[in-house]
Parts: C-alpha cells; sequence; structure tokens
C-alpha cells in the first residue's frame, strides 16, 4: 500500500454521473489514506474542477453524460498543464469496444467495475510513479501483454500457477439447522461460516474479502436489508455477489433490493437443487470480469512498452540520420565535388530527409488523431524551406528533366515569410506534397511553388495533369492496407499537419488547362 502520508499530500478528482459509485471510490480512498477528494458529475464539470485546483490523481468513469471520460482523458492530453496527469478510467464490461481508444487517448490504467480494494490500492500506487507515454505511432495495441500492476512487468501465469489459486471463499450466514449447507462442497469453495450478523460483517471487514455471500433469512430475519447496506458499505464488499435464502412465507421485496448491487434471491426449499448453480453462475460472471480486467491491463502494458520501444527506435534512428544529414550539407558545400559526387551525396541526403520525415510522422500524426498534440509555435522561414525541398526533388527526379521553381517575393531588405508552425511538420507537408506533384507531372514538365502573404501564407503548388474524376471527392481519404483509387498516406497527412497549425490545404483541379493546384494556408508569423 503506498505511504499513508503520501496518499493523504496528495487531491484525488473523482468524475462519475452515479452518486453511488462516487461515493464507493470516494470511501475507497479514503481508507487509503486520502484527505482531499474532489467529486464531479461529468466530464465538462471534471475539467472545471482540473482548471481551478490542483489535482494529482484522477478517477473517471467512462460512460456519462455531457461529456464522456474518453472525451475528458483526449482534452487533458492535450492541454500542456494537465497532459502529465495520471488518469484512471473506469469501465465497464460492456464497454470493451471503446477501450482501443482509451489506451490510444493515454489513460494511466483501467478498472473494469466491480472492482476490489486491492485493485484500486494497485492503481493508485502505479499512478503516483507513472510517467507519460513516450509520442506513439499510428499502431494499436491488438496482442497480449504483461499486467501491470508493479512497477516492474510480470510474468503472466502459467497453467501451473492459474491451477495454484485458492478456490473461491464464500461467506455463509445461516442457523446450525440449515438443511441446504451440505450443497456447498469443501472441494469446490472455502466456506466461512457465519451465524450472527455481526459474526457476518466482521467476516466480511477481514482481509481476506469473500468473493460470494450467502445470507439466510432465517438467520437475518424477514427483513435483511439493513444488513445488505452495512454489507456494501464495507471496503472490498461493494460488488459481491449475494445470495438471498428467502422463505416463501416472506417474499422479499425486489424494489428495495435493486439499488444493492448484485443480490440474486433463492426460495430456500430450492435451495439444495438450486444453490450450488446458481453460485457456480456467479463466480463465471466474475471470472468472465476479472479475465477482461486482465486482457485490458495486457493492451495497456502492450500500448506502452511499444510506445516505450518506438520512442527508442526513433531516438537511436533519428540522434545519427541527423548527424548524417547534418555531414552531407557540409560536404555539399564543398567547391571541388565532381558532378557525379554532387548527384550521389544529392540522393543519399534526399534519401535521409525522408526517412526524417517518416520519423516524425510517426510520433505526430498519432498525437493529432487523437488529442494528445500541443503546437509549439515558431516563425518557420517558408521560403527557405521551399527551396531546400525543391532543390532535393530535381535530384530525386531528374530522371524526368522536372523544372521545379519557387516563385516568392524575397528582395533583400524585404522582411522574410515567416510561417507560425512547426518547422517538422512544414517539412512534412511539402516533402509529401511536392513530391505527389512530381511524381503526377509528365517528363520534361514545369511544377511551380507560388508564396504569397495574405490575412495568411498561401503557398500554391502546380503542376500538370489533373487528378482523375474518380479521386478527386477521395483525395484527402487515409489509404487503407488494401484499398485502392486513394492518393495514400502523405496527402491524408498533410492535411491533418497542416489543420494542427492552423492552416488548410484544398484541391483545385482545371481540367480546361489539365492541371492540378494545391493551395496551402499557414498562420503568418507578425
Amino acid at each position: 500500500m503506498p505511504p499513508a502520508q503520501q496518499i493523504g499530500d496528495l487531491v484525488f478528482l473523482v468524475v462519475d454521473d452515479l452518486e453511488t459509485m462516487r461515493h464507493i471510490t470516494i470511501n475507497q480512498l479514503r481508507l487509503l489514506g486520502a484527505g482531499k477528494i474532489l467529486a464531479a458529475h461529468n466530464g465538462l464539470e471534471g475539467l472545471k474542477l482540473l482548471h481551478h485546483h490542483h489535482v494529482d490523481v484522477v478517477l473517471a468513469d467512462l460512460n456519462m453524460p455531457l461529456m464522456d471520460g474518453l472525451g475528458m482523458l483526449k482534452t487533458i492530453r492535450a492541454d500542456a498543464k494537465l497532459r502529465k496527469l495520471p488518469v484512471i478510467m473506469i469501465t465497464s464490461s460492456a464497454e470493451r469496444d471503446r477501450v482501443d481508444e482509451v489506451i490510444a487517448a493515454g489513460v494511466t490504467s483501467l478498472l473494469v467495475k466491480p472492482y476490489s480494494q486491492a485493485l484500486l490500492e494497485a492503481r493508485v500506487t502505479r499512478a503516483l510513479t507513472w510517467t507519460p507515454p513516450a509520442p506513439p505511432t499510428r499502431q494499436r495495441a491488438t496482442s497480449k501483454a504483461l499486467p501491470p500492476d508493479a512497477a516492474t512487468p510480470m510474468t503472466p501465469a502459467t497453467p501451473t500457477q492459474e491451477e495454484a489459486r485458492p478456490l473461491p471463499c464464500v461467506l455463509v450466514l445461516a442457523d446450525n439447522n440449515a438443511d441446504w449447507l451440505p450443497a456447498l462442497s469443501a472441494q469446490d469453495y472455502r466456506i466461512i461460516r457465519t451465524t450472527t450478523e455481526a459474526q457476518a460483517l466482521k467476516a466480511a471487514a477481514s482481509e481476506q474479502h469473500p468473493d460470494l455471500v450467502v445470507l439466510d433469512c432465517a438467520a437475518t430475519g424477514p427483513a435483511p436489508y439493513a444488513l445488505l447496506q452495512q454489507l456494501r458499505a464495507l471496503p472490498g464488499t461493494e460488488e459481491v455477489p449475494v445470495v438471498l435464502l428467502e422463505d416463501s412465507a416472506h417474499a422479499l421485496d425486489v424494489t428495495r433490493l435493486e439499488p444493492l448491487g448484485t443480490v440474486d434471491v433463492v426460495e430456500r426449499a430450492a435451495a439444495p437443487r438450486l444453490l450450488r448453480l446458481r453460485l457456480r453462475n456467479l463466480l463465471h460472471g466474475l471470472q468472465l470480469r476479472h479475465g477482461l480486467q486482465q486482457h485490458y491491463d495486457r493492451l495497456l502494458e502492450t500500448a506502452q512498452l511499444q510506445e516505450d520501444v518506438e520512442h527508442i527506435i526513433r531516438h537511436d534512428i533519428k540522434s545519427p540520420l541527423s548527424g548524417v544529414v547534418e555531414q552531407l550539407q557540409g560536404l555539399l558545400q564543398d567547391r571541388d565535388l565532381t558532378h557525379r559526387q554532387l548527384a550521389t551525396l544529392r540522393a543519399i541526403e534526399q534519401g535521409s530527409l525522408h526517412a526524417m520525415n517518416l520519423i516524425n510522422l510517426s510520433s505526430e500524426l498519432f498525437k493529432i488523431e487523437t488529442g494528445r498534440f500541443v503546437l509549439d509555435s515558431k516563425p518557420v522561414p517558408i521560403v527557405d524551406l521551399l527551396r531546400r525541398i525543391a532543390d532535393i526533388d530535381r535530384v530525386s527526379y531528374a530522371d524526368k528533366r522536372l523544372t521545379v521553381a519557387v516563385l516568392a517575393d524575397d528582395t533583400p531588405g524585404r522582411p522574410a515569410l515567416l510561417a507560425r508552425g512547426d518547422a517538422t511538420l512544414c517539412y512534412s507537408i511539402f516533402e509529401n506534397l511536392l513530391r505527389n506533384a512530381c511524381e503526377a507531372s509528365p517528363a520534361g514538365a514545369r511544377v511551380e511553388i507560388a508564396v504569397q502573404e495574405q490575412d495568411k501564407l498561401r503557398i500554391e503548388i502546380r503542376n500538370p495533369g489533373a487528378v482523375p474524376p474518380a479521386l478527386r471527392e477521395h483525395f484527402f481519404d487515409r489509404l487503407e492496407p488494401g484499398q485502392e483509387g486513394k492518393t495514400g498516406l502523405g496527402i491524408y497527412s498533410a492535411r491533418v499537419l497542416a489543420r494542427a497549425q492552423g492552416g488548410d490545404v484544398e484541391l483545385v483541379v482545371s481540367d480546361a488547362t489539365d492541371s492540378t493546384t494545391l493551395i496551402i494556408s499557414l498562420p503568418a508569423f507578425r
């Protein structure tokens, strides 16, 4: 368990539209030593609290009105001041189709309802040492991985470990004359036998919480509702399934049982025949939820491990690649190079820059798509950047004898045309779009890049050859594996990257002149 003093110094935010669940979670946190707990009914209310109060850990339900947990999580990860905040998402078994989105959005941990006090404790402990994931790639976790209950990965359970698990624990409250007790075999369950309500509550509050509870109304009296409420108030038993054995002469009020969690009712006369079946079914449901929790843990661990590995790969590749580019650009200034040497170095430079572009795209594009991107705007000398890309493409498409011209008024003394954005993203936009224009142009053609400053910077890339009518509607769509009739990830990513910087990309096709123009707008830096 985390040190009580450390927990006591933290501020928790519990976000859930159900008052009962908020109350349960808050009580569990208090038992862990938390003293500063804020509560909200939905994501919008939770975000308001985050902007007015310091919070260390968020526990949010996935399914809420107005703004759900996923929307709140995406907003947190997109906020530069909040993005490092640990978020524990609480979900039900019916929401498994949204778990991939939650993981992709950068959740810290997942809890499947109902969850135990011990599981919440493990998640809170993990959140205290959690660090934001490295920039992710576009792939999502779909395979098995390791449960993240500890700071270091654990080995998945082997069949031998599974067999060694203890039998389910069943807490029984019944008088000594109960004729149904033989239905509970000691070979199937670990049975804790009690004969009074006080004994049953004491056993339920012990460190070893029961997996199931069987209450005989002959021992509790015809109105066990108060006992059930006390049982639900105990940490670790809030959602433990309960079977009530009723007397046919004193039928229980189902409407009073509905707010008390998972409660099943069996007539005492039918208990010897039905009790084992009911318990087995309830345990099967528990095992399914536990298995779902483990599955979600493995998906989350897979995503986090994948992000860590890919971050290392990107760092280990990008750093030496950047050094290679710098060395190449230095060599290209040598006036003694032969034409053949110059062409070779230009080709190597082009390949290296293209590889760096792919590395950058792998990290930034996914963050934009999942709402985790934070733009760090700086002045970008757009004409210089375009001329560098044009120089590279002239060499890359030398066999097509293309003319690649950058048209811009950058006479000496005139202020440079600067875009407000990210230089790496701008490079990716124009590298993809200009390469597409060169590939689509016929041999000997002229490709023009015109730059103007209006309300925004307007960059037009014009090339001969009209985009076919069948492709125009889907020109900016993402090309998925196996699909045909689209233009691929480069065009799609260019528009996404432009919009992330407050700009856009527009396609203009002229059948009359048989030409294609891409109009890129970016905020001007003034």
